[in-house]
């Protein structure tokens, strides 16, 4: 998983700056952005009923492929159109592949997925954490976009071997018996009322991802005048901490029931809010990037355990979790970033730590309707 994530994040930094350099406009640059989530969005909910019924290795090298493809298409555009048609692409395989780590990790673990599920999630952020800044130092080789294109073709061919070393590594990870032939089509979106509110919780993670460490935290950073390197530092604090806690967060949930681990994380959540609208310094910068480190790592742990844990099997769980993040994240980079923009700094902070006290009641709800003995008895 450390390689996938090194891979899926070698150019993250650069796409912008790439499509920026080839002329294309604000309306442009926007459109760019969102057709990505727009590939990932598909793919989580019209391939529910295929990721969920096919072999996991085969998917996440189908997945890396794809992803290698859609990099080739970014060397090769000269405009727009290209660019386009590579990042919806790029969306494409980016849910096929956390998609299928997902599967990966619940099917070689089915006993404790809840062990798992968080860890996998580090991996790849560490991974990432190496990827971002190899991929800006490739780029830097050459100059102009020649630069920016031998990024993207070393990503490819990476990418295409990352997926023979995970056809090679991996074993036969097929799926749960009786779930059927692959079909693409809607998800069934008949379930509990209980599964419904453990998904609504699984929006948190990726709404806190997108909106505080992709948008707020930049943004408020440039607001109090802080400079490039102190955010980037700030940015690096938040993850190391939030690879920690997904790291252990399956020892956490064997102590503490996630549903009352997540209460209590979007409540510092509130408090990291606070910190970060009143110190309006370094210091207080710092810490609250800490805390949301703490913050986002439990919410991105603790929902797909409580969704695995209440789904009719692990597979199932994890495929429909994969619905939950991709909407998060939609809602988290367009909503903050527009917050911010019409109410400022503050008045934006403000409205995040209502959406903060909204998760606190769900998952306080969520835990009072879960029976004793969770998530090990699941």
């Amino acid at each position: 998983m450390v390689l996938v994530g090194f891979v899926m994040a070698m150019t993250a930094p650069i796409e912008l700056l790439y499509a920026i350099k080839l002329g294309l406009s604000t309306a442009q640059v926007t459109v760019f952005i969102m057709v990505s989530a727009l590939g990932a969005i598909v793919i989580d909910v019209l391939g529910t009923r295929v990721i969920t019924r096919i072999d996991a290795r085969a998917t996440i090298a189908i997945g890396l492929v794809l992803f290698a493809a859609s990099e080739g298409c970014y060397a090769l555009s000269q405009g727009a159109t290209g660019l386009f048609a590579s990042r919806l692409l790029q969306g494409v395989a980016s849910a096929a592949i956390a998609g299928a780590a997902l599967q990966v990790s619940v099917r070689l673990h089915s006993s404790r997925p809840h062990h798992v599920l968080g860890s996998n999630q580090g991996l790849q952020l560490l991974g990432a954490a190496f990827g971002a800044p190899t991929g800006g130092i490739v780029a830097s080789l050459l100059a102009g976009l020649d630069g920016y294109r031998l990024s993207f073709l070393v990503c490819a061919g990476l990418g295409v071997v990352v997926a023979v070393v995970a056809v090679l590594l991996l074993p036969g990870l097929p799926p749960p018996p009786g779930s059927g032939r692959p079909q693409i089509g809607l998800p069934d979106f008949a379930i509990p009322p209980l599964l419904r509110l453990a998904l609504s919780l699984g929006l948190f993670g990726n709404y806190l991802r997108s909106g505080i460490e992709n948008t707020a935290l930049p943004l408020v950073g440039n607001a109090y005048g802080l400079s490039a390197a102190n955010i980037g530092f700030a940015l690096g604090l938040l993850s190391a901490v939030e690879i920690g806690v997904l790291a252990l967060s399956g020892r956490l949930f064997d102590r503490i029931p996630p549903a009352r681990c997540l209460a209590v994380a979007l409540l510092l959540g509130i408090g990291a809010v606070v910190v970060l609208a009143t110190v309006q310094d370094l210091r207080g910068f710092l810490v609250a990037a800490a805390l949301f480190g703490v913050v986002d790592g439990v919410a991105l742990s603790a929902p797909p355990v409580l969704i695995v844990a209440l789904s009719p099997n692990a597979s199932t769980g994890v495929a429909t979790y994969r619905i939950a993040c991709g909407v998060g994240s939609f809602l988290g980079s367009g909503s903050v970033n527009l917050l911010i923009a019409v109410l400022g700094a503050a008045g934006g902070l403000a409205v995040v730590s209502g959406v903060l006290a909204v998760g606190v009641v769900l998952a306080r709800s969520t835990g009072r309707r879960i029976a004793p003995g969770f998530p090990a008895s699941g």
